[in-house]
């Protein structure tokens, strides 16, 4: 299975890009940050219309979401989450934010606001420029914290899911992890 027309000139168009669902079965979320203490969380996810993107990282060195933009702590649009999946189903888009913390999630709003803006702009040069629409149908903004070693190595065969919900990004699904952790995407996604 190939990626959509659409999810594929999307994607070709963004530098950061991590994984695809054509081709991977998970995505690998990792934590830069060496006083991190979650550094690694995988997402399971089935071979289907999805990719996922990386914008921490393609921020670049200057850690800015675009040189035409102000800097200064006055200006929340150069933060960026840690992962980004968008997946196609029926017709339709939907974006997962994923962040990263380690110890008390706190300074995570604007990175998920910033975050949201680009995949909006990224969306709106799709059809701009290439003539290719995709509606954005739902986004969803997931925070994954803790980091600390499970007590007990043992993995589930069949995840519990609940249904997560409406989310924004200053009230995110938030769920403590452990580092590593692996969780399906059906669970971020019920």
């Amino acid at each position: 299975m190939a990626l959509s027309a659409e999810l594929e000139t999307l994607h070709a168009s963004l530098s950061c890009c991590t994984y695809r669902g054509d081709q991977h079965t998970h995505v690998l979320i990792e934590e830069p940050d060496r006083h991190a203490i979650l550094k690694k969380v995988t997402i399971k996810a089935p071979i289907d219309d999805w990719f996922s993107f990386d914008p921490d990282k393609g921020r670049g060195k200057q850690a800015m979401m675009s040189p035409l933009l102000a800097t200064g702590k006055a200006h929340d649009h150069h933060r960026a989450c840690d992962c980004v999946l968008l997946i196609r189903r029926e017709g339709v888009l939907a974006a997962l934010y994923i962040d990263l913390k380690s110890g008390n999630p706190s300074g995570y709003s604007g990175q998920f606001k910033s975050t949201r803006q680009f995949v909006r702009y990224a969306l709106g040069l799709l059809a701009e420029f290439h003539g290719q629409s995709l509606a954005l149908a739902e986004e969803r903004y997931v925070l994954l914290y803790g980091g600390k070693p499970p007590l007990i190595n043992k993995t589930p065969t069949v995840p519990k899911t609940k249904t997560i919900g409406k989310t924004q990004p200053d009230k995110p699904y938030k769920r403590e992890v452990s580092n590593p952790c692996s969780l399906y995407l059906k669970e971020l996604l019920a």
